[in-house]
Order: C-alpha cells, then structure tokens, then sequence
C-alpha cells in the first residue's frame, strides 16, 4: 500500500483502465487529471462520469505544464512507448505506471496472472469458473474487459484476482508480483507497438521479474523461448502442455487447480460444461448446409491456425484487418489442405492475397459486407465459413467485439431468407 492522498496524478486515456484509474485516484483523495489525446466525440459517458466524480480533466490535446508537475503518470495500455507524450515523460523523468501497477500496489489478495499471444481470455475466465466452483472468491479482470483497479477497492485478503494482461500494460510495471504467472505462449505479434519479436518477448517475461521463491510460474513446455527464459526465474517453475492431443489450455487450468487444491472432479465438471467465449470460435448458425463461425477475437496469426485446426477441412475463410507482426506464410501447408476459398478484408488483404493466391482463390474486398456476400456466394454445402481475421480491427471496427457483433448480425439477418427458401421446398415439393 501507498499513501496518494493529495499528490499530483496525471492519467493518460480516457478508456475503461483510465476512467477507473481516475476514480479509484480520486476515492483515495489524491489530486488526479485526466487527459486524453483524442477529441470529446464518442466519450460522453466518460465526460459525465468524470464531471459526478469531480475530476478535472481535457479532450483533444495533453497539456505539458499541467502534466510536468506530476508525481507520477497512470497510462493507458493504448498509448505506445514512442509517443511523443511517452517520451517527455521518459526525459523529465516522471515515473510511468499502467493500471495493473497501480492496482498491485492496493490489492489484497491473491494475484493469478495470465498473458500470451492467443488464449489469455479463455484462460483467465476457466481458472475463475474453477476456483469459484471449488470455493473460492475469485474475479476475472485485466485485458478481459473488467479492469484490475475497477475490481482492487471490492477485494479482501482472500479474494483472488484472475488478471489478463497484455504485453501493453506489462510495459509498465514495477513492482508487480503475481502469486501465481502463467504465459500460455508467445509468437510474432504487436508490431505495430513493439520493435521486434524480442522486445515483445521481453515486455511479457516482466510479468516474473519480482517474483520470489514462495511464486508460481507456469510455462508451456512446448515454447522454446520461454522454457529457456525460464532458466534464470527466481521462482518455482511448472510446466505445462497438453498431453495426447489435449487442449493446452485446459491442462495449464488444472495446474493452477492442484495449486489451490481444488477437487479433480469440479475442475472437469468445468471444463466439460464450458461451451467456449463469444466472439472465439462461436457458432452462430448453419444456413443452406454451411456453418457459420464467429472468431473475431483471432488478432494473431498464431490464433488464427488454431481455428484452421479446429474448423475441418473444407473452409472458406474470412481473414484481415490491421496487421501486428508476424508471416501469414507460416500457415501455407494449413491453407493448401484445409481452405477451399479465401476473403481478404482490410489492411492486411494484400499481404494474405501475396501470402495464399496460388495455392487457393482469394478474393479481396473493400467492405464487410461485400466480404460476407462473396463467402455465402463461395461457400458449398457442408463448408465452413471461418471468420477468424488474424488482425487487429481498428482500420474498420471499433474493436474485435464490435467486429464480431457485425458478423453475427449479417449471418443472422439471412435467416429469413433460409426460412423462406425452405418453406418454398416444402410447397414446391410432390
């Protein structure tokens, strides 16, 4: 714990981590500013939020005089290393914290921390299902949706917060030291924001730096770069893979559950009766003999060859956006024997045409809904449309929720049209 009462805190962002931070700033009676860089359009909740709490704040520009005189900075995961107002920081020498460091330096109970390239979220939301079902009082919050410091004010010494966190809000620890550290895997990604494969590596191992002899970390046996970074951690070492065919996932859950001595049973009571998370390899209908599937959480490459292992062998995919790093010729071998057809949108559309054209059709489009039009056109009976972007969504959607919000709605909006087809078989039938 730390005394903030009075002292000067910038926050940096006016998102969920940074309209939280400034909250629990301000309950804690410390003097707290929040600016944000982009303009009012699209914050007016945050606005009336910040105006109930009395905390000053600015729209549309970062005013230095004001900020300079800070204690230290509450940054938002959005805002990069190279930005102009990272690096004034960095010279005047202000201390830069994420919301997860901050929150750390309040909580009171047990952290389990979850990073990864893909599969932080289904992680985090089993081990809280888990420890709940087992007895225990546990909360899924970090890079899920649900903040750390919105949670750390309800917390008591035997909650345990289940944090996802991203290699963005791991930029800025200090301090921070999870009970237990858990990183799923790690391949190219987020260059958009890191340098190279190295700096991304680095950013997410600062997730163990502080821990001690009496932590846990827990590494995927299958990562060669992380099992040899494990070598020189101070605390116990666990790995983890998944044995005969089984999801990895699930196998770095039940570790976590031998840990709190959670009864075999309930863990796989769990995990049988998990049907998965929306927007990840969600089902969202079969029409005219053609599944639809919704996985717009895919932001990697390494995510998307997980839904091309999962989906079958007759695939027309629906793959771009903005890209973060990495070779979608890694998946050529996939490609050639499981897609049939191929929709790039996006940014990214002509890497994936460059990546895939002479081994599949590939079809690029300006629009969403020109990019699902030509699939439903593609696509044969007993096919899969796969929406799984491998890319970030920021060059045509809010974020990957409202992306796969879109998805869904389009699919869905041709269930009429099925139903009238149907009925005109029925009528027409002898």
């Amino acid at each position: 714990m730390i005394n903030i009462e009075r002292k000067k805190i910038t926050v940096l962002g006016a998102g969920e981590s940074g309209l939280q931070s400034a909250i629990f700033l301000k309950k804690k009676n410390a003097n707290v500013f929040l600016s944000e860089l982009k303009k009012k359009d699209g914050f007016e909740e945050t606005i009336k939020c910040l105006t109930e709490y009395q905390i000053p704040f600015e729209f549309g520009s970062h005013d230095w005089e004001r900020i300079s005189t800070s204690e230290f900075v509450v940054i938002s995961p959005g805002i990069p290393p190279p930005a102009p107002i990272c690096m004034k920081l960095v010279e005047a020498g202000i201390p830069i914290w994420s919301e997860i460091e901050l929150a750390y330096r309040f909580c009171r109970g047990k952290m389990i921390a979850v990073t990864g390239t893909s599969g932080k979220t289904t992680v985090t939301t089993l081990i809280t299902r888990v420890l709940n079902a087992g007895g225990f009082s546990a909360v899924s919050c970090g890079n899920i949706g649900n903040s750390f410091i919105r949670e750390v004010g309800q917390m008591t010494p035997d909650t345990v917060a289940v944090i996802e966190i991203s290699s963005f809000q791991l930029t800025y620890v200090h301090q921070f030291c999870p009970y237990v550290a858990i990183i799923l895997n790690v391949s190219a990604n987020h260059y958009d924001w890191h340098e190279n494969y190295e700096s991304y590596l680095n950013a997410k191992w600062r997730m163990f730096e502080k821990q001690t002899a009496d932590d846990y970390a827990l590494i995927n046996v299958e990562n060669e770069d992380c099992v040899r970074k494990a070598l020189s951690l101070k605390s116990q070492v666990l790995y983890f893979e998944g044995d005969l065919g089984q999801n990895p996932n699930f196998a770095v859950v039940e570790q976590v559950a031998r840990l709190f001595h959670v009864d075999p049973k309930i863990v796989q009571g769990v995990l049988k009766n998990f049907s998965g998370l929306e927007h990840r390899m969600e089902e969202v209908g079969s029409f005219f003999g053609v599944r639809y599937i919704n996985d717009s959480k895919s932001t990697t490459i390494a995510s998307l060859k997980w839904a091309l292992l999962r989906s079958g062998s007759e695939i027309v995919l629906i793959a771009g956006g903005r890209f973060k790093g990495g070779d979608f010729k890694e998946l050529r071998k996939l490609v050639r024997d499981r897609v049939k057809f191929v929709v790039a949108i996006g940014e990214a559309k002509n890497l994936i045409h460059e990546a895939y054209a002479d081994l599949v059709p590939v079809f690029m489009t300006g629009s969403f809904e020109d990019a699902l039009r030509v699939a439903r056109g593609a696509a044969k009976n007993g096919q899969t449309v796969l929406f799984s972007p491998a890319c970030a969504s920021f060059d045509m959607f809010k974020n990957y929720k409202d992306r796969g919000e879109q998805f869904k709605r389009i699919v869905k909006s041709w269930q009429p049209l099925t139903t009238d087809k149907k009925l005109m078989e029925v009528r027409d039938s002898p």
